[in-house]
């Protein structure tokens, strides 16, 4: 039996709906309850070591949200979440840190989501200051190997990510999550920054990353080329509940939910009309 990384149990979470002055005034005195929006509806699903879990659905369906609850920026309503069997959700700072280590993201934004004010040695030493992770070799010799892993050459140590073009700096965002040696990454829109042919190339990385590392991940896209092409297992999102579940091979023509079907038309429109 494949050993199960992470599972997730009936996640559910909701968001307050902002309302003007004069709605809130309004709202107070007919003492009406908080308009809330579902953004995760009973999710459940599991990711076994060494798969691509994709999750596909356009923007809205709480794609981002569940990456998210995952990496505990955002509390969960309610629902259970395990990673290794530990809890995922807990609020023990040390449980917490395990977690954190062993499950790492990977930002839709590589431009944002890199320091401009840190060398690429500072950003890739930050995680395992954070951790105190000791290592065992020479800290440059790692840190180059840990770039070569990715792509990149050992004179990017002392760069600033401004000095990049936008596939090199997913290639750091990426070296920066895989310092620790996680066992699971979730890569929310990863690709969909960045152009076409870069794209082929970081879903090369990491393919190849899966492969030799064994490494688990939630592949999170509303695109379904590069959902298909780089998952194992998708499941579908839609107002936050998931609709469908299938083996990537079948996505063209195994769904069967109404949803999935206009979601895949749409894709295949858009697709036929470039």
């Amino acid at each position: 039996m494949e050993e199960e990384i992470l599972r997730v149990n009936g996640l559910c979470k909701s968001f307050i709906l902002e309302k003007s002055f004069t709605g809130k005034i309004r709202q107070m005195i007919k003492k009406e309850k908080p308009d809330e929006v579902k953004a995760l509806d009973d999710v459940s699903f599991s990711v076994k070591k060494g798969e691509i879990l994709g999750i596909l659905g356009e923007s809205g369906s709480g794609k981002s949200t569940l990456a998210r609850v995952l990496m505990g920026i955002h509390k969960a309503d309610s629902g259970t979440a395990t990673l290794l069997d530990r809890d995922l959700l807990s609020n023990n700072r040390a449980v917490r840190l395990q977690n954190l280590k062993d499950m790492q993201m990977v930002f839709q934004d590589p431009f944002g989501s890199l320091d401009p004010r840190m060398t690429v040695r500072e950003i890739l030493l930050e995680p395992l200051k954070i951790h105190s992770k000791s290592i065992n070799e020479d800290m440059d010799l790692f840190l180059e190997k840990a770039l070569e892993e990715v792509g990149l050459t050992q004179d990017c140590l002392y760069k600033y990510p401004s000095q990049f073009s936008g596939g090199q700096r997913q290639r750091i965002g990426i070296c920066r999550a895989l310092i620790l040696d996680p066992k699971i990454i979730i890569a929310d829109e990863a690709v969909s920054a960045l152009d076409v042919s870069v794209q082929a190339q970081i879903l090369e990385l990491l393919m190849k990353l899966k492969k030799n590392r064994g490494l688990s991940m939630v592949f999170i896209s509303h695109d379904v080329a590069v959902v298909r092409q780089i998952a194992d297992r998708i499941i579908i999102l839609y107002h936050g509940k998931i609709v469908e579940e299938v083996e990537a091979d079948s996505l063209l023509n195994g769904v069967k939910h109404e949803y999935s079907k206009k979601l895949l038309n749409a894709a295949l429109s858009l697709r036929e009309g470039e």
